[in-house]
């Protein structure tokens, strides 16, 4: 892959950055309706901190990738270290303030799917990395699954944030 070929996702990149910037901002407002009932339950924190985080993700990669005349080798040093460092980090916060059962969709089997999407999510930049390292043509297309990874967990957790929380809170 060469500089002429990343320029060629230049738009796609840059798409990739509004995107993330709007769906965190749906997460924001999904946060801010449901504050005080995500405070009070275990496991609320980190759903919020790894769909923020993922477009956090999205967005530093998308600004890479746009950078002008960026070696092929560099970018993917970029996408690497990006990548671990926010599955790192998303995987501490998630230990540090674990899921119980009763959260909603906090069991087992949905906590299980939502560890492997978010793992989707934060890694698949950094086969992209690798790739782009040792120069294949097709490496850019492993940012892909990322993106539709981490668009799933936004649009995911922002209708629990700013719909489900609040409706099951006037349930009970």
């Amino acid at each position: 892959m060469t500089e002429v070929d990343i320029l060629a996702w230049h738009d796609f990149f840059d798409t990739v950055a509004q995107v993330g910037a709007t769906l965190a901002g749906l997460i924001f407002v999904g946060l801010t309706i449901s504050l005080n009932q995500i405070l009070k339950v275990d496991g609320y924190l980190s759903r919020a901190f790894a769909a923020l985080f993922v477009q956090f993700e999205l967005l530093i990669i998308a600004i890479a990738a746009i950078i002008p005349g960026q070696p092929p080798y560099l970018l993917g040093l970029e996408f690497i270290a990006t990548a671990l460092a926010l599955f790192i980090a998303i995987t501490l916060f998630a230990r540090r303030f674990r899921e119980d059962e009763t959260s909603i969709l906090g069991r087992r089997r949905w906590r299980a799917g939502r560890l492997f999407v978010t793992t989707v999510a934060t890694l698949s930049p950094a086969v992209a990395g690798v790739f782009l390292i040792a120069g294949c043509w097709f490496a850019m297309y492993f940012v892909v699954p990322a993106i539709l990874a981490s668009g799933y967990l936004s649009i995911a957790y922002a209708w629990v944030f700013a719909v489900e929380i609040p409706r099951r809170s006037d349930l009970s």
